[in-house]
């Protein structure tokens, strides 16, 4: 069969489908409506068993019914551009031997592409219900999803395969419920203005070697599962992106889902993966603080507060490092070293346990500074002993009369122990203040 010929059939269907199985079709097939109107193609169009020796482009097109493609091979290009689907267009074993392009179309249904044999997949600025893409056992070049509207977008390789693919672009990709991606291994992946109003999932095995670009990205939620060791990619970049939730988590292999050891052992894993997320990229402090959120909410607030230390870590040290004039490394060094002092002495406000360390360690201090001899008693019909750890311990928590302070002072000769004495005082009223208000959660 000729071009010529099957585009003769297409103009003159009376029937509400069109079915051509078994057919070697010859010649270019252009149905350009850019160059000449063509009618709308009211019927179901099924292509079963067939293969085009060259060049196929259909552009600015309307179907009426759904478009579909099995075990169909094209020896050149499979160009498909402006077209309107009403129904769904459906790609199944189709081979290409170029890069199939679905660019600038509408297809009201699903768009679902099972195992394609080709270099890659450019769908840009595609509008659909759902993009449903299994990519089988293959490899590709390119997947390209640029500027896609659909509800969902799903993309996996079969089962008990990987598929391998080079880039895989989702740039200013708007979804209106969830991408997921299963069983693929990919060198780039380029998501800048990505939106997905609901859940992101990246499940066993996705693995992303290089590069993992989600700059400006928005999600409702992220969730990366890991089935064995974390591997994150050499380069992540999430500077301007909004996570809802962040969780990255180890789950059981599947060969390993009922083994009790592997269960046992993935719940002793306390690392938290979210937090080597966030510190493997570049610092971007609200993908911090909403993580930080998102850990209170769920009641895990250890955790929470871990993530608060790092972020005012890695705060102060990019502050620092990203100064260029000496003015700015003044100031900057200055917050340093504030800030430096403000976690190992305070413990950034949340960690009661550095300033109880401090308060004993002053106290203790304050046991071998202050001795007997260089002591006097205020009243000298006082019948109270003097000891040393008591009387800091009275001094040092404002709050505590334990008679010991009230009966005993330094001599006036000692005025290094005078200052000290007023200086344990203030002391002990700073780090307790910072220990209860660490306590009570309100210093967070």
């Amino acid at each position: 069969m000729s071009a010529a010929e099957l585009a003769s059939q297409l103009s003159g269907v009376k029937d509400n489908s069109l079915l051509i199985a078994n057919k070697y079709i010859s010649g270019p097939l252009i149905l350009d409506g850019t160059q000449r109107p063509i009618t709308p193609v009211t019927f179901k169009v099924e292509f079963r068993d067939c293969e085009f020796t060259d060049d196929v482009v259909v552009r600015k097109v309307d179907f009426g019914q759904s478009v579909i493609l099995q075990r169909v091979k094209f020896d050149k290009r499979l160009t498909l551009e402006h077209i309107h689907v009403k129904g769904d267009l459906q790609l199944e074993n189709v081979q290409a031997g170029e890069t199939i392009k679905l660019n600038q179309s509408q297809v009201d249904e699903d768009v679902r592409i099972k195992d394609p044999v080709t270099t890659g997949l450019q769908i840009e600025t595609l509008t659909t219900n759902n993009l449903i893409v299994s990519l089988g056992k293959n490899s590709f070049s390119t997947l390209d999803f640029v500027h896609l509207t659909a509800g969902r977008l799903s993309l996996s390789a079969a089962a008990d395969a990987i598929a391998k693919i080079n880039q895989l672009d989702l740039s200013n990709v708007n979804l209106k419920e969830t991408l997921a991606l299963q069983n693929l291994d990919i060198q780039a992946v380029i998501a800048e203005g990505l939106t997905v109003a609901k859940r992101a999932l990246f499940l066993p095995v996705t693995t992303i070697r290089k590069r993992l670009d989600l700059t400006s990205a928005d999600f409702g939620s992220f969730e990366w599962r890991f089935a064995g060791p974390v591997q994150f990619p050499e380069k992540l970049e999430i500077n301007g992106a909004t996570f809802g939730s962040l969780a990255i988590v180890r789950v059981p292999s599947t060969a390993a889902a009922k083994s009790a050891n592997e269960v046992s052992r993935l719940r002793a894993d306390r690392k938290d993966y979210g937090l080597a997320f966030l510190e493997r990229a570049e610092y971007f402090e609200p993908a911090y603080s909403s993580y930080e959120s998102s850990l209170k909410t769920r009641g895990q607030s250890d955790k929470a507060d871990a993530v608060y230390f790092a972020m005012r870590d890695r705060r102060r040290y990019t502050e620092f490092r990203d100064a260029s004039t000496f003015w700015q490394k003044t100031v900057a060094g200055f917050n340093y070293v504030i800030g430096f002092g403000h976690k190992w002495l305070f413990g950034y406000g949340r960690g009661w346990v550095y300033p109880l360390i401090w308060s004993v360690l002053f106290v203790i201090a304050g046991a071998f500074i202050f001795r007997t001899e260089h002591m006097q008693k205020v009243d000298e019909q006082s019948p109270r002993n003097f000891s040393s750890i008591w009387y800091s311990l009275d001094i040092f928590v404002p709050v505590l009369s334990l008679g010991v302070a009230r009966d005993w002072h330094p001599r006036q000769e000692h005025r290094l122990l005078q200052f000290y004495s007023k200086f344990l005082s203030l002391i002990g009223l700073i780090f307790i203040s910072a220990m209860l208000g660490a306590l009570t959660g309100t210093l967070k």
